[in-house]
């Protein structure tokens, strides 16, 4: 399908009106998909919840591949979302390591989690670039086949027939990217499947994770599988494996990967944890800013419901008077289904203000995938710039692209 083609053709005869009393289109421009690991079973069930929520704008976000982009390009436009082509990476700056600093992961010091945005579709991504990425997915693919290896050791000394076949996980339950949780949840179910009366198989879980097992509720799936990975497979855990280094590179190669794919290199903001603390790099925001710009990072992105409410709408009235363009997300990487709608902790909803910038970030993408497939360059220059000149104009075509799609016949037609 080609979807810039049909979108073309109804913009011929478009509006760009959109009433301003039925507010702000919703976005949630970070969703990760089973082409990586999702805590939705399929791109289906993902398109269905944003029906159900009403939302207009869909980002895929998953890591190290563009894989699922023709499935999220059809189900999205036929389901009358506007869909963004996204990916995410984890990079490692090696000068941040030695002077111990974080940056956006406040565990791993020099570690940096960046993700392109609004990427190009139908994919352009060059011979090196795709075959360094795949390196990398084959990387990540082996390090988790070798906690595979640690975990059968431990389920061994517990019961000989219990194992888990990596192939097999690889195969049946993922979509050729084999990632921690997966293995979580393959632990979970291999032990649920021998032990279906239950008791066994909780004896076999309170040997592997001690006293916290007691915690878990019973039937609740997401809650054990994120304790086994805590408890086994994160760092400290007795089936850790440490990650090989070649699975990262330098964040400014991964910049150069996302231009190479005609996206937008964008800095994933962390922002406030543990109660108000935050990493060393973001914890100055002049600085933060000035960074990033020197580094050719002009989009930024926030996941809100990890955030205190007046910590992240400080920090993103800050970057947007700056110029960032702005975007918020969901994740959805973890085991438990929940709302796509976007919300910062404690599930406060987004004041008019925030849904806006999100919008109009998400507007700036739209309208830079379109004129990137049909004209050849998008909001970014040749070298990586903003065009900040036609930033308005960015804004008001990606509306009116957005809602041709939400127009499309056969779809919702919500503006």
């Amino acid at each position: 399908m080609n979807i810039w083609k049909e979108i073309g053709y109804k913009l011929q005869s478009a509006s760009s009106h959109r009433d301003d009393k039925a507010g702000y289109p919703r976005v949630n421009n970070h969703i990760h998909t089973p082409w990586s690991f999702s805590s939705f079973s399929s791109i289906d069930d993902i398109i269905e919840a944003a029906k159900k929520e009403n939302i207009s704008v869909l980002g895929i976000n998953d890591f190290n591949t563009l894989d699922g982009f023709n499935e999220w390009a059809e189900k999205c436009y036929n389901a009358g979302i506007f869909p963004l082509f996204n990916i995410e990476m984890i990079g490692l700056n090696h000068n941040d390591l030695e002077a111990g600093r974080r940056v956006n992961d406040p565990n791993n010091p020099g570690r940096t989690y960046i993700s392109g945005k609004a990427l190009a579709y139908p994919r352009i991504l060059s011979k090196d670039k795709a075959a360094r990425l795949k390196h990398i997915r084959d990387r990540s693919n082996e390090h988790v086949r070798l906690m595979t290896m640690k975990v059968n050791e431990l389920l061994g000394e517990l019961d000989g027939n219990l194992r888990i076949d990596f192939d097999e996980m690889l195969a049946d339950y993922t979509r050729g990217m084999a990632r921690e949780r997966h293995l979580a949840g393959m632990i979970r179910k291999k032990t649920e499947e021998k032990y279906p009366d239950g008791k066994k198989a909780s004896g076999i879980f309170y040997r592997l994770l001690g006293d916290d097992f007691s915690k878990i509720r019973q039937g609740d799936t997401a809650g054990l599988d994120n304790l086994i990975r805590s408890k086994l497979l994160k760092a400290g855990g007795t089936a850790f494996v440490e990650e090989d280094p070649e699975i990262f590179i330098e964040p400014a190669q991964i910049r150069d990967l996302i231009l190479d794919a005609g996206g937008i290199p964008t800095y994933p903001f962390l922002a406030d944890f543990n109660d108000g603390m935050y990493t060393d790099f973001e914890s100055d925001r002049e600085e933060a800013a000035s960074s990033l710009t020197e580094k050719g990072f002009y989009s930024v992105e926030f996941i809100p419901a990890r955030n205190d409410y007046k910590r992240f709408r400080d920090y993103v009235m800050f970057l947007y008077d700056r110029g960032f363009i702005i975007t918020f997300g969901t994740e959805h990487n973890s085991p438990g289904i929940k709302p796509l709608e976007v919300r910062a902790g404690g599930e406060r909803a987004l004041d008019e203000d925030l849904l806006g910038i999100n919008y109009e970030g998400a507007c700036i993408m739209a309208a830079h995938q379109y004129l990137s497939a049909t004209e050849g360059s998008g909001y970014l220059d040749g070298n990586g710039l903003p065009r900040l000149s036609e930033k308005r104009k960015f804004i008001e075509s990606g509306n009116k692209i957005i809602n041709i799609v939400g127009s499309t016949p056969g779809t919702r037609g919500r503006w």
